[in-house]
């Protein structure tokens, strides 16, 4: 995907993965390793995307498919670039690949005490179906949620 903002989305490969974990280091308290990323990327059911924006690395994400379900594993946008609606846009292109894919619906975890993720997940048609007790290892609950993809 190409935007006039020169936007792209693509998958990523070994040479992003230091930059990816560099966001995904200043974005959550509990990072994924850069092992962890490596295994995604040769993970059979993992789609592992970056976003760029003027060539430079604002975010990613990594999801699975599993026949009619996606799940969303990891998304991240660099905190430079947040609430700048590129967010909404990745998740926009997310959904519609999933649903070329014959995903029906979509789901996630995010941190109860995250407000602002919950709001944009909310914006784009997330519903909360559930909650995991004490999921993070701040002892925080993970709220699941869910979207139809029609």
């Amino acid at each position: 995907m190409e935007t006039e903002d020169r936007i792209r989305i693509k998958p990523a490969d070994e040479r992003d993965l230091h930059e990816v974990s560099e966001i995904e280091n200043a974005s959550f308290n509990s990072p994924w390793t850069l092992d962890f990323f490596k295994h995604e990327l040769y993970n059979p059911v993992s789609f592992f995307y970056i976003l760029k924006i003027q060539d430079k690395l604002a975010g990613y994400v990594i999801f699975w498919i599993f026949d009619d379900e996606a799940h969303i594993a990891n998304i991240a946008i660099h905190p430079d670039n947040r609430k700048m609606g590129y967010g909404e846009q990745l998740l926009n292109w997310i959904f519609d690949f999933c649903r070329k894919k014959g995903a029906m619906t979509i789901s996630l975890e995010v941190s109860e005490i995250n407000e602002a993720a919950r709001q944009l997940y909310s914006k784009t048609g997330f519903k909360s179906v559930g909650r995991r007790a004490k999921y993070y290892e701040d002892r925080s609950d993970a709220l699941i949620l869910t979207k139809i993809l029609e």
